[in-house]
């Protein structure tokens, strides 16, 4: 259902809006732009022309001139299509599967990906795959929408109570409370800790922890689209810190056990031993 999904909505004129609409590039777009420009400097890529780049959940392919080497690989034929046909034939989008990477092994020197993750039914297959194609030495920036909220993917907040159950008003009535930093702390912290216990005492390769959510496509299309109402995972950030740590990475974003355990919504910045 999903591949359907991100198949229609990138059609020409969706009321989506996940195209960008008539205006082109979004806004938020161009703040991707230039964090992504910020790593690439930092990591020394820049100024690598002959670099292999790969942004996994390309879209519209609005980052692609952000360097000579980079290619995409988006999940929907009709952004595929539409990019080919606005640059170019030969331009180096690929329709791809997240999960499953059609690339070479070690073949990329840097790897990006800003809110694309959550959209993955499995996302430790893809972050396996990112780990796979990315070179040795080679730096990635993982930025899926963190911890993606049960809720919304429901719809809870925007549907009329009429048609919520009983068991969804009472979720509705409790999503502030449940939002509130301190709330999802006591949660978190304890959880974050068993984990760094684990790790520290296993020492082995970690699999990506993350929760399967169920958007409803048929509420999307009836209400409306809104910020991460059709993720289909909830990846919480320190997971995805063990998963790279545990394979030998050094955690540029979150250099020491501090920052690892206070993470939040930050992109995660890492590079392959």
């Amino acid at each position: 259902m999903s591949l359907k999904f991100y198949n229609e909505v990138y059609k020409s004129g969706h009321p989506s809006g996940y195209d960008g609409g008539v205006d082109g590039m979004p806004d938020r777009v161009k703040k991707l732009w230039s964090k992504t420009e910020t790593w690439l400097i930092d990591s020394g890529l820049k100024v690598n022309t002959t670099a292999k780049i790969l942004e996994v959940g390309s879209g519209m392919s609005y980052l692609s001139k952000i360097h000579p080497g980079w290619h995409g690989a988006e999940y929907s034929k009709s952004a595929v299509q539409r990019v080919k046909e606005r640059d170019g034939q030969d331009t180096q989008i690929f329709e791809e599967d997240a999960q499953y990477l059609s690339f070479q092994t070690n073949y990329f020197d840097g790897i990006f990906t800003w809110a694309t993750l959550e959209h993955v039914p499995n996302p430790d297959k893809a972050f396996r795959e990112i780990h796979r194609v990315l070179k040795k030495g080679g730096g990635a920036l993982i930025a899926p929408a963190w911890n993606c909220r049960s809720w919304t993917v429901k719809k809870i907040e925007q549907q009329p109570l009429s048609e919520l159950s009983f068991k969804e008003k009472i979720e509705r009535f409790f999503i502030p409370i449940r939002e509130h930093i301190i709330y999802r702390a006591l949660f978190a912290i304890p959880i974050r800790l068993s984990y760094e216990l684990y790790f520290f005492f296993v020492k082995s390769e970690l699999s990506l922890r993350y929760k399967s959510l169920q958007p409803n496509w048929e509420l999307i299309e009836k209400y409306g689209h809104v910020s991460d109402d059709d993720a289909l995972a909830d990846i919480d950030i320190h997971s995805a810190i063990l998963f790279f740590l545990s394979r030998g990475y050094i955690i540029r974003s979150h250099p020491n056990f501090l920052s690892r355990l206070f993470s939040r919504h930050e992109p995660l910045i890492v590079q392959k031993p």
